[in-house]
């Protein structure tokens, strides 16, 4: 009997060890299967609280894994994602096969405080944003009554058609020129911080031409509101906890409170039938894109309290990237006077005359101008940092890994934006400023027909290399727009002042020993605005 026992634990034990090594075997080849992942040491904390408080040493992180690899995996919080990165792999996330609405959801229902009531529109249409719906059970609907695809079309209409465009530039010019001239003519005045002054003026002049000036006349601290909000929507769109992001939350609600009373006030008084609903703007609502946005809510039966969250990301996107933008470039134009008055002299090609003789400029030539479009281009290469975030519609294979449908794939910006190979050049390597990056010198004749060299920008075959706006039907549609108002303010500026670079300060203007780099604290939040500021002085021309 004791020999019949060990017999049977004998066999037990050999197959015991054998379903032990058929499972390890098992889990091994799964494992295989899967990209590599970037390590936490506490699971579902410590990368999420990581990219929220020290993004730069996360990124640091996600470059090194994707030097090795161009496909890894990443637990943000509850959210499992796939981080990409080559020129192949960033161009398929942008196709049809791929959808922002998930992350939008997140945007709009934690950073934009929309009610459960107007966000149950959203997840009852799966329709998507295309003119041909998704198959699926709201694929019938009718064109008016598909939200996503709606949205997208009012967007176009009012972000990214020519009269849009054109009229933003021209009222922006007019508010912009009033906080100008505020400064003496002809007369140095001290102490001016760079940043600290566009953030204020360009805030001020961008509210009052996209939604006229009476949200700023109601809310005295309206700019102050605007870049407390400014900080939150990152962190609060990962949906975490109200109690863990209590501050964000109430900062949130704080400045949605002013847009949702400004806009009850706004369409009690509008008459949505009159000559001002075609105007290009008006003192009311301000631009078409603001009456585009809250006509479009109005279809809905949106609550006041979800379009006035839907404002707040609007100025949101209008303000918290163009600005640090806009003052990056000045800093790199203060800080090397040759380029400076290279692009001084440039910019004056797009000056124009009108009829009361103000001088204007033409911002379609503004973005013709290759040096300025070359500074302008470098400064969104460096300190424009996202994560692009898609979600799979169907299954996928990216790099050899066959993802199932629902995968959620995110390009960071920064591994494309800094990768040495397709932007590194001889004694300019890809992680510093070199304004005469994007162009080329060729030769041309002029009206005389001489034989002269002349500059010309270049950025072909970039498409998976820079992608600040993202891609797809899911890229910004305020692109133009945004890209209009920086170049239309540092152009204001450099050709109405004379300017000096004094010194580098802290943001509380104390002297600082070091220049500005990206603040750490803003986890890619797209543009990331500098931690120091540029003291200058100047003198108003005209």
């Amino acid at each position: 009997m004791p020999e019949f026992t060990s017999i049977i634990l004998g066999v037990l034990f050999l197959v015991l060890s054998l379903v032990t090594t058929f499972l390890n075997k098992q889990n091994h080849e799964k494992r295989s299967q899967q990209p590599p992942r970037l390590g936490e040491t506490i699971p579902y904390v410590s990368n999420i609280w990581q990219y929220m408080t020290n993004n730069r040493l996360f990124m640091t992180r996600v470059r090194q894994i994707l030097k090795d690899t161009p496909i890894a995996q990443c637990q943000l919080g509850p959210m499992n994602t796939y981080l990409v990165t080559g020129n192949s792999n960033v161009s398929l996330i942008f196709r049809s096969s791929f959808t922002s609405e998930p992350w939008i959801l997140r945007i709009l229902e934690n950073a934009g405080g929309y009610t459960s009531t107007d966000m149950a529109h959203y997840y009852a249409d799966g329709s998507g944003a295309t003119s041909r719906p998704r198959r699926g059970p709201s694929e019938l609907l009718p064109p008016e009554k598909r939200i996503w695809h709606t949205s997208h079309r009012m967007h176009d209409d009012t972000l990214i058609h020519a009269r849009p465009i054109n009229a933003f530039a021209t009222s922006f010019q007019g508010f912009f020129a009033q906080e100008l001239e505020a400064f003496p003519a002809d007369e140095w005045v001290e102490n001016i911080q760079i940043f600290s002054f566009l953030k204020s003026n360009m805030t001020a002049a961008a509210t009052r031409a996209v939604v006229g000036p009476r949200i700023m006349d109601q809310n005295p601290d309206f700019i102050d509101a605007f870049w407390q909000y400014e900080k939150t929507p990152a962190t609060l769109a990962f949906g975490l906890p109200p109690w863990i992001n209590r501050r964000a939350v109430r900062i949130r609600d704080r400045f949605g409170a002013m847009c949702r009373e400004w806009y009850e006030l706004a369409d009690r008084d509008f008459d949505w039938t009159g000559p001002d609903r075609q105007a290009d703007w008006e003192p009311n609502f301000g631009s078409q894109v603001s009456k585009g946005l809250a006509l479009w809510a109005k279809s809905f039966a949106f609550s006041s309290q979800s379009i006035g969250g839907a404002f707040a990301l609007l100025l949101s996107g209008l303000h918290s990237n163009v600005i640090p933008i806009c003052g990056w470039v000045m800093f790199e134009l203060l800080q090397n006077p040759e380029l400076y008055l290279a692009v001084k002299e440039e910019i004056s090609e797009a000056e124009i005359t009108n009829q009361a003789s103000k001088v204007y400029f033409d911002h379609q030539k503004l973005t013709s101008l290759p040096l300025l479009q070359s500074v302008f281009t470098e400064v969104m290469r460096l300190h424009v940092s996202v994560l692009i975030t898609r979600t799979s519609t169907e299954n996928i294979t990216i790099a050899g890994y066959t993802l199932p449908k629902g995968s959620i794939v995110q390009a960071p910006t920064e591994v494309a934006h800094l990768d040495e190979s397709t932007w590194g050049k001889p004694g300019h390597p890809a992680s510093e400023f070199w304004g005469y990056r994007h162009v080329k010198e060729i030769e041309t004749t002029d009206e005389t027909g001489n034989v002269v060299n002349k500059l010309e920008f270049f950025m072909s075959g970039k498409t998976g290399s820079f992608f600040p706006y993202g891609g797809g039907i899911s890229i910004c549609a305020g692109r133009f727009i945004a890209n209009a108002e920086v170049l239309l303010a540092v152009s204001m500026l450099i050709s109405r002042f004379d300017i000096e670079f004094v010194e580098w300060v802290k943001l509380d203007g104390s002297f600082s020993e070091r220049a500005a780099i990206d603040d750490i604290r803003y986890a890619n939040a797209v543009a990331k605005p500098p931690d120091r500021d540029m003291k200058v002085r100047w003198r108003r021309l005209w």
